[in-house]
């Protein structure tokens, strides 16, 4: 049996049906509000057998935590409708579906040019950002930890299976735990150890919230990225972030996710066993999926989820050698049903997103519409 097919336990007991994850990626499928509409649901519809466990884009807990246009949101009782229809179709195949919930703080442009402010851990000027961050007061602070928990509640009642708390890419809890955008001197910074703080409380909110409204197993996991490293600073390196693993592994998570291939070796060995790891390979062939379970209890992948939608199905049914590693044509650009939005966001010139190979057959799609 190939060993991606391997059904894996995590530490609340839920089963995931194989090794294989798809990573959060915003879609832009959602309306301008956040509420999720079709596009969405045929994307994620579509993938319901790309992996045994699939997470949604980030979620928004908060109206200030917005970055993305299009993006899911969850501060409000009104978004659990789309979230349970998403949560019926995901699941349908048997796979686990999770929402990535966050905060993206300083980084919410989207919020600022809905709300006219954005939050933060430090009042600071930073080069890339074109507008005043606001410094959470320490009430402000624990109203964002209150959010992830009302989020927590909402994804629950609209049926999914768990939480991601994203707390990588730059987004509010990475703030808090940045040297470069934390410059406070309590509780939350002024140390490495205090850095960690706000992260801490996140989980175990989101934990608390789980237990007393959860009637099934509910995953609770947490997202991180390894580094972060500036021209003139850094904001942590990876030493302080197997310090903070070290600790992350003994708060009974189901799972640590990281962003990159970076340190899989050295973050296997501080977990030890301890919680599941959630490695990325950087997958485009069914190998490197095999290579990653070197280090990670699963793998995770996004352009390849994107390119073949079939790919834990196909590898179940023993089928590897059809598993598509690039888009070959208009008509199977179309059958992906990639959310219009999304397709021009990754054929956007000036963009960084790394694009799935064969993304230029979307520029008819997208022209035609």
């Amino acid at each position: 049996m190939n060993s991606l097919n391997e059904p894996i336990t995590l530490n609340n007991g839920a089963v995931i049906p194989n090794r294989i994850v798809m990573a959060p990626m915003t879609s832009k499928g959602a309306s301008w509000d956040g509420i999720i509409e079709q596009d969405d649901f045929e994307f994620f519809g579509r993938r319901s057998e790309t992996a045994g466990l699939l997470i949604t884009g980030a979620t928004a807990v908060s109206k200030l935590g917005e970055k993305f246009s299009y993006q899911m949101s969850i501060y409000d009782d009104r978004f659990i409708p789309g979230l349970t229809k998403l949560a019926k179709l995901v699941k349908r195949d048997g796979s686990k579906a999770l929402v990535q919930i966050y905060h993206s703080g300083a980084n919410a442009k989207v919020s600022y040019e809905k709300q006219g402010m954005v939050v933060g851990p430090s009042a600071i000027d930073f080069p890339h950002i074109p507008y005043k961050v606001t410094e959470l007061t320490e009430e402000g602070v624990w109203a964002i930890i209150d959010d992830f928990g009302q989020a927590t509640k909402r994804v629950i009642e609209a049926g999914f299976d768990g939480v991601e708390i994203h707390g990588a890419y730059s987004h509010i809890i990475q703030q808090f735990f940045s040297s470069y955008s934390n410059k406070r001197d309590d509780y939350w910074g002024g140390t490495l150890q205090k850095r960690m703080n706000f992260a801490f409380e996140v989980i175990k909110r989101v934990q608390e919230v789980a237990k007393e409204c959860a009637k099934e197993k509910f995953i609770v996991g947490y997202r991180l990225t390894q580094e972060e490293i500036h021209k003139d600073s850094v904001g942590y390196d990876i030493q302080d972030t197997l310090q903070f693993i070290d600790r992350l592994a003994d708060m009974n998570l189901d799972y640590i996710h990281v962003t990159s291939a970076d340190y899989g070796k050295q973050i296997k060995e501080v977990i030890h066993g301890r919680t599941a790891f959630i490695f990325v390979p950087h997958v485009f062939k069914v190998q490197d999926a095999i290579d990653g379970l070197q280090y990670g209890d699963m793998i995770s992948m996004s352009r390849e989820a994107l390119i073949e939608p079939d790919f834990a199905k196909k590898i179940r049914e023993g089928r590897e050698e059809e598993v598509a590693t690039e888009i070959t044509s208009t008509e199977m650009a179309k059958s992906l049903y990639f959310p219009r939005k999304m397709a021009e966001w990754l054929l956007d010139p000036n963009g960084k997103n790394p694009l799935p190979k064969g993304m230029e057959y979307f520029k008819d799609l997208v022209s035609d519409q």
